[in-house]
């Protein structure tokens, strides 16, 4: 399938994500109370909806006043698993065990990914832009296909290939400004994100057909351990103001969780290449957010090195679809 634009941080997304991971994550994860015919009236603007939900995440962020990265994570994490807990108790009730069996142990270490990915967006933002974070984000499809050829054996279309070298010249362009400021760190925890999310895509891509929603389970478990072993050693402790709280917490409910929801159902009605394209929403909108919000502008290189990221994922995208795989049917 053509890679689809997910976390991620989405998912989940999720997240929320940035991307190539969702065309796995939604397998099988529709309740049966979803219509069987495809509405492309229904799907399109679900999926437009995630991806706005998605691209809160860095304006969230910015608003946090006093509490550290670690205690960020530690609480959206815990305000995801939370949620995931009452959803797939409510989705499954007894047989909810029975889910995490047939998920295995390819969910465990596509949450072990997805917590890595969890860990370095929120310290992406940190030392980054959010537009940057976001345009790094975006070619986790190419790292995925990187990935799916070495452990899975996937080929890779000339397509593919010249795309991935365009993203990139993308990356280069980036990273090489902030290296030359004596900056960087943000781009690599960003680049860690990117990677989190391209294991996750690869490690559930051995149970396609399952209902992988325990993989966002273990991820979002995973990301919680890692915060505290981060607040332990930061001694930062878990008091954080009230706005703090309900700040990290809704970026696990509201921006990766329903994201993640409107995302799963939307992609039932839609073409891989039509999520590709409506969840760039996430991309586009959340630099324009923080930009509006707090004035946050990004630098000419992140424009420039977007430009080449965003341009491969679409012709990606748009020509990947001309094959007759790409336009059979929607994602499910």
């Amino acid at each position: 399938k053509t890679p689809i634009l997910i976390p991620p941080d989405n998912a989940i997304t999720y997240y929320r994500s940035a991307t190539a991971q969702r065309d796995v994550l939604t397998v099988s994860s529709i309740p049966s109370t979803t219509p069987k015919t495809p509405s492309r009236k229904l799907g399109i603007p679900l999926v437009l909806t995630a991806g706005i939900f998605w691209s809160s995440g860095g304006l969230i962020y910015r608003l946090i006043d006093e509490a550290t990265p670690w205690q960020v994570l530690f609480y959206r994490s815990g305000a995801l698993w939370l949620m995931l807990c009452l959803w797939l108790v409510i989705r499954y009730r007894l047989k909810t065990k029975q889910i995490f069996f047939w998920a295995g142990l390819p969910a465990v270490i596509g949450g072990l990914c997805l917590a890595v990915a969890f860990t370095g967006f929120i310290l992406a933002l940190e030392f980054t832009a959010v537009a940057n974070a976001l345009f790094i984000l975006a070619a986790a499809p190419f790292f995925t296909a990187l990935l799916g050829r070495t452990f899975l054996g996937e080929q890779i279309t000339r397509l593919t290939w010249a795309c991935m070298m365009v993203a990139a010249a993308g990356l280069a362009v980036m990273t090489g400004g902030e290296l030359a400021l004596g900056r960087g760190l943000g781009e690599l925890f960003a680049l860690m994100a990117a990677l989190g999310f391209s294991g996750l895509a690869v490690s559930l891509r051995t149970r396609q057909g399952t209902d992988m929603l325990p993989a966002i389970f273990f991820g979002s478990l995973f990301a919680v351990l890692f915060a505290a072993v981060g607040i332990a050693l930061s001694d930062s402790g878990l008091i954080v103001t009230p706005i703090d709280l309900a700040y990290s917490s809704s970026m696990g409910l509201f921006q990766v969780g329903v994201g993640f929801l409107l995302f799963t159902v939307g992609a039932r009605h839609l073409l891989a290449v039509e999520l590709t394209l409506l969840s760039l929403t996430e991309i586009i909108a959340g630099p324009i957010l923080v930009w509006i919000v707090i004035g946050e502008v990004p630098s000419l290189g992140a424009f420039a090195g977007g430009f080449l990221i965003l341009g491969a994922i679409v012709t990606m995208a748009l020509l990947g679809a001309s094959t007759p795989a790409a336009r059979s049917r929607p994602v499910s």
